[in-house]
């Protein structure tokens, strides 16, 4: 197999990590294709080295398509170029300059250019030259109508003038600023108008929202939906104040912990889904964690699996029969048995009675008198009759 040409724009002799790559990739990527990556960092310097698909699988004890599929996603990172021939297989790789992933994005639908940043903001851009630039609206494009929120909710679709207001009279410009740290990356038309509807439509306050997105972010939820339940969820719980959120969280946490104790989910992160049942569970059905484990466990002896929607048809079921606490729970078992074994005591009485041999007695088509004929008589008889017949 003809070895790979390994081109790279970087320096050379060093094996360089970017520190963007550190900030901005590596937390999206697996922890072989990481491997694939710093591999091909370190004998990026050496163009003569005889580097194949197959002597990176056979270092890292690989299959060859597993080292294609991790360059074909570093290429979609845009970190790679990639170059084929015929039979499918590579021949150069070579290693672009790490930016961030924000930073050529043609298509954002706001200009983010320093010079028009709030001057408020200026002293801390002159501190932290490094930090995603901030909001301008100077060329900002307001959707034509606006999007649907989660649980009925409506995001407005707020002017320009209104997120300007927002910025300059209530200090909107430094909120913005310190979501898109946690985020990294910048606020869109859209990001912004949700972060102005957590503040007019939901109340909270600017305190409650950098709270909301460093909770989100630190549990490794960044999708700006996601953002927006945990805020409407909040804001349904009465929750007003950080600390409030805090303690609610607290117990919220405590409430998943006891869900994958009792479904056996180890080594992952819920999912958004999975979230979603769980707060219904406790804030539409108002479950206590007892009984949310309880029907969890019930899950997993009847449908073998970690199955959200079974356990939520065990809890509907519960809701609806207004059951309170475990010994609810324990008297509907027992109302079950015994309508079981009622029924199986009257499907026993409906089939027929057995004689004392233990087989079922006769139909009644046979229960008459059964008859015995001598037949060599009645043939005696016959010929008797017969012979008198022609004597006569």
């Amino acid at each position: 197999m003809k070895s790979i040409q390994l081109h790279t724009d970087m320096p050379r002799n060093i094996t360089m990590i970017p520190n963007e790559f550190l900030d901005h990739y590596m937390s999206g990527a697996n922890g072989e294709f990481l491997k694939i990556y710093l591999y091909l960092l370190r004998w990026a310097g050496f163009p003569d080295a005889e580097i194949t698909a197959t002597s990176i699988a056979d270092f890292f004890n690989m299959t060859e398509n597993d080292v294609k599929r991790a360059l074909r996603f570093w290429e979609q990172e845009g970190l790679l170029g990639i170059a084929w021939d015929g039979d499918g297989n590579i021949t150069d790789i070579c290693l672009r300059p790490v930016t961030a992933p924000y930073a050529a994005e043609p298509s954002a639908p706001i200009s983010y250019i320093r010079e028009s940043a709030p001057s408020s903001m200026k002293a801390a851009y002159a501190a932290e030259p490094a930090a995603p630039a901030p909001v301008s609206l100077a060329n900002a494009k307001v959707p034509a109508a606006a999007a649907r929120g989660t649980a009925g909710y409506e995001v407005p679709a707020y002017s320009v003038d209104e997120l300007q207001s927002f910025m300059e009279n209530e200090s909107g410009d430094q909120l913005f600023f310190i979501i898109q740290q946690y985020t990294g990356k910048p606020l869109n038309q859209k990001d912004m108008n949700t972060i102005l509807f957590f503040h007019n439509e939901l109340g909270m306050s600017q305190d409650l929202i950098e709270h909301l997105f460093e909770y989100c972010i630190s549990n490794g939820h960044r999708k700006m939906n996601y953002i927006q339940a945990v805020a409407i969820g909040w804001t349904e719980a009465g929750i007003r104040t950080v600390d409030e959120a805090k303690a609610y969280c607290a117990s919220f946490n405590q409430l998943n912990t006891a869900v994958m104790n009792a479904f056996g989910i180890k080594n992952r992160y819920l999912s958004e889904d999975e979230l979603c049942f769980i707060r219904r569970w406790n804030q539409e059905y108002h479950f206590s964690q007892e009984l949310i484990a309880e029907a969890c466990k019930r899950t997993i002896l009847t449908a073998r699996s970690a199955s959200f929607q079974y356990a939520d048809k065990i809890l509907k079921g519960w809701r609806d029969k207004q059951v309170g606490s475990l010994k609810d729970v324990r008297l509907l078992d027992e109302a079950f048995d015994k309508a079981r074994t009622s029924k199986s005591q009257t499907s026993a009485e409906k089939q027929p009675a057995r004689t004392p041999s233990g087989r079922k007695p006769a139909a009644r088509f046979h229960n008459f008198n059964q008859r015995n004929y001598d037949y060599s008589n009645m043939e005696v008889e016959l010929v008797r009759k017969l012979q008198s017949g022609n004597g006569s």
